[in-house]
């Protein structure tokens, strides 16, 4: 952690020859309960969980008005995982623009994903695992990152100088393995966590048709955010015994792109990436396969279905990855989903649907998302994870951890 607080302060140290015009603060809170259905299938597992979490806000606009600093810092407290308690800094970020140029140094996040279901193309930021399963939630990454918005659309280089490593469940977590993953990773890169790395995205919002058409092709070179995980063999009593699962970040190749097309009352969109592995074989793992994986589909909205203010939207997504089910839990699903929104004064929303393996008929995710807001500084967030799966499926593991989670969060 202290690294990271040591970069943020040499972002915000770019400020000094700037006078600030204006300082804004904002401060999010929350506490955060999951019961789990079912006992844990591992022992040591717990079947509640109570966590509060702490994340404020503060921007620094300069008196030229083309500059700003933002510092996000995150801590979570959980009370059952010592694992899943953290701190990170999402962002401690200098930015500067002047005409077609922007210039950005620091921590930050960025999000390049456009299909609901599974974000492929998403490679800058690591996954915050203990968080939430669905790799949404990212850490922050060190960067410098260029943009030039041009009549040919928008063009960025990042530059990536220093790695992060996975966030894992410790023993008392769920959505784990039986196996408790190990804090001392193994890299490919001789320069460990200190590897540079880097990429490149280009993204055009057009129209075909007279409607918005929204296209991104980008690269990216360097350590592999998704870490294979090797088993670790001791002799424990003149016995051969798995004991641990030990991170191995590969050095990978990737090149990608996204589409979203939206006629009327439809929404279009697909991600596709290509993945090159710069490693054919890794012990305790096998052979390291090259990756093709694709997801698409679409979203379509009735207004007022109801004779109502709410809109009903209905979602639909294929995934597929070519390395098949002993590498992949999305290797040949169908995502079916609807969405509700009230379009009230509390925004309130539910997203509703289930992910059904095509390869194993008895595997499948289902998942209910709802949030609406209390009042004008609270907002409430429930969410209910299922899953069933059968043996020789990935998702296996996870089968006894369905989950109902309840989130207050308020605002400052």
């Amino acid at each position: 952690m202290n690294k990271w607080i040591v970069a943020s302060a040499i972002a915000a140290s770019t400020m000094s020859g700037s006078a600030l015009a204006e300082l804004d603060w904002s401060l999010e809170a929350g506490v955060e309960g999951r019961r789990f259905i079912e006992s844990g299938a591992f022992a040591g597992q717990v079947d509640d969980q109570w966590s509060l979490t702490v994340q404020p806000e503060l921007v620094w606009d300069t008196d030229s008005g083309n500059s700003r600093f933002t510092f996000v810092p995150f801590y979570r407290k959980d009370f059952a995982d010592d694992e899943r308690t953290h701190g990170d800094v999402r962002e401690a970020m200098f930015m500067t623009w002047r005409g077609p140029w922007e210039v950005r140094a620091g921590i930050g996040k960025v999000f390049w994903g456009v299909t609901e279901s599974l974000h492929l193309v998403d490679v800058i930021n690591q996954t915050d695992y203990v968080e939430a399963i669905d790799g949404d939630q990212k850490l922050g990454q060190p960067m410098i990152q260029g943009i030039w918005l041009a009549d040919s659309g928008t063009w960025e280089a990042f530059i990536l100088p220093g790695f992060r490593e996975r966030t894992f469940p410790g023993e008392a977590g769920r959505y784990r393995a039986e196996l408790l993953v190990s804090d001392d990773a193994e890299y490919q890169a001789s320069e460990e966590q200190q590897h540079v790395d880097l990429a490149a995205r280009w993204s055009l919002v057009t129209e075909l048709n007279g409607y918005p058409l929204d296209l991104t092709a980008s690269v990216f070179r360097g350590t592999s955010r998704d870490p294979l995980l090797v088993p670790q063999i001791e002799v424990v009593n003149s016995v051969l015994t798995l004991t641990e699962l030990v991170p191995y970040y590969a050095i990978q190749n990737q090149i990608g792109s996204t589409l979203q097309f939206a006629p009327e009352g439809w929404l279009l969109k697909a991600e596709m990436i290509y993945r090159d592995y710069q490693i054919d074989e890794l012990p305790g793992v096998g052979e390291v396969k090259d990756q093709f994986a694709a997801v698409g589909g679409f979203e379509y909205t009735l207004v007022g279905p109801f004779g109502d203010a709410a809109d009903l939207g209905l979602l639909a997504e294929y995934q597929y990855d070519s390395r098949g089910s002993d590498y992949s839990d999305a290797q040949n699903d169908l995502f079916v989903g609807t969405r509700y929104v009230f379009n009230d004064m509390a925004s309130s929303e539910v997203l509703a649907g289930f992910t059904q393996d095509l390869d194993f008929g008895g595997t499948r995710l289902f998942l209910v998302e709802a949030n609406t807001r209390l009042n004008p500084s609270t907002t409430l967030d429930v969410t209910m994870t299922l899953v069933t799966a059968e043996d020789d499926s990935l998702a296996s593991v996870f089968r006894r951890d369905d989950t109902v989670e309840v989130a207050l969060n308020f605002f400052f």
